[in-house]
């Protein structure tokens, strides 16, 4: 048989085009028969015959699935819709839920993983002088993200639903595009898998000045985890989220993010450009300055003054009185003795990049 010669499809017995032929391991499969196959197989080279007819039995089977499923919750992305019918315990990803485009339906008990990837994209800008193209001193860079929806499911045909979130990678500056998606992003990683987000948007990525990552906090990215019976106030652009432990009052005012894990009885007072940690135990006063650098811890029955550019995070306890201002940087808590602050080597530009020389490494702010 000559290499050209046309063939008969396996399944169906229709002839294969010129270029229509989709090889099987021990067959062949025409064009028309592979689109039935589900979106989400990827092994059909390496699938017998008998296979793609099982696999083709089973499709049949969910368009009944499709027509019976009742949507009672739907998030919609840029590029899919994930609907979960929660009378039968089903969920799937598709364009339309409907027989024509027949969405595997998947049991959410199926679920092994669900969570959201960012990839970030730098890349230098130059400028020309006498001809040439020449770095900026310090180089400056500009970002791009991309987001993905990393599903892992077990089922007899596939074991990923993987898709984009975004049509195109997004500029740094298209922040509240980056928040609506990671928002969310959130909301579907906790509905397939039951359990609330942990913040995990740009960890630890620089270049977006002002971090407007909305819930998943990326950028310059904070967490804050904690258990119920809290009052909690979270300012962030339009968007925050602040946790804290039984008998605690956290209020939060993040310039670009905070992280501030407590117990009870705690007073913690946390800042820090993009990124701020501050931990307690029962009855300790701490609070954390950077920029500066500088932390004074004490007991109850103090008084507390923090002032810190603009941003601030004052959680108060009984005996105890707080005040944030906004000026220059410093904190004076008084107890048997003071610790004085300390400075450190490195500082915080106002781009939000973390830096260690006397200019910003990624806007060439000079170092204030």
């Amino acid at each position: 048989m000559g290499l050209f010669d046309k063939k008969n499809c396996d399944i169906c017995g229709e002839k294969i085009g010129l270029l229509g032929n989709r090889k099987l391991d021990d067959g062949n499969l025409c064009k028309n028969c592979a689109r039935k196959l589900s979106p989400w197989f990827e092994e059909r080279r390496h699938s017998t015959v008998e296979d793609i007819k099982r696999q083709l039995a089973y499709r049949e089977q969910n368009k009944q699935l499709v027509q019976s499923f009742v949507v009672t919750r739907q998030f919609a992305t840029n590029t899919y819709n994930v609907f979960i019918d929660d009378t039968k315990g089903n969920f799937t990803v598709a364009h339309n839920l409907d027989t024509t485009e027949n969405p595997d339906i998947v049991p959410l008990s199926s679920i092994v993983m669900c969570k959201m990837e960012v990839e970030q994209d730098r890349r230098e800008e130059t400028y020309t002088k006498d001809g040439k193209t020449v770095s900026y001193q310090p180089p400056v860079y500009r970002y791009e993200y991309d987001y993905m929806m990393r599903i892992k499911v077990r089922t007899e045909w596939f074991d990923d639903m993987d898709f984009r979130l975004c049509n195109s990678r997004l500029d740094e500056k298209d922040r509240m595009e980056i928040m609506e998606i990671e928002q969310v992003a959130n909301q579907i990683v906790a509905a397939l898998t039951g359990n609330p987000v942990m913040n995990s948007g740009m960890s630890g990525m620089s270049g977006m000045a002002g971090g407007a990552m909305g819930n998943m906090g990326a950028a310059a990215m904070g967490m804050n985890n904690g258990m119920p019976g809290m009052n909690g106030g979270a300012q962030y652009g339009n968007m925050g989220m602040n946790n804290g432990m039984p008998g605690m009052n956290g209020g939060a005012q993040y310039g670009n993010m905070g992280m501030n894990n407590g117990m009870p009885g705690m007073n913690g007072t946390t800042q820090y450009g993009n990124m701020g940690m501050n931990n307690g135990m029962p009855g300790m006063n701490g609070g954390a300055q950077y920029g500066n650098m500088g932390m004074n811890n004490g007991m109850q029955n103090m008084n507390g003054t923090a002032q810190y550019g603009n941003m601030g995070m004052n959680n108060g306890m009984q005996n105890m009185n707080g005040n944030v201002q906004n000026g220059n940087m410093e904190m004076n808590q008084n107890m048997n003795a003071n610790a004085q602050p300390q400075t450190g080597g490195t500082w915080i530009c106002q781009c939000g990049a973390e830096n260690t020389g006397a200019f910003c490494e990624f806007c060439g702010t000079p170092k204030p």
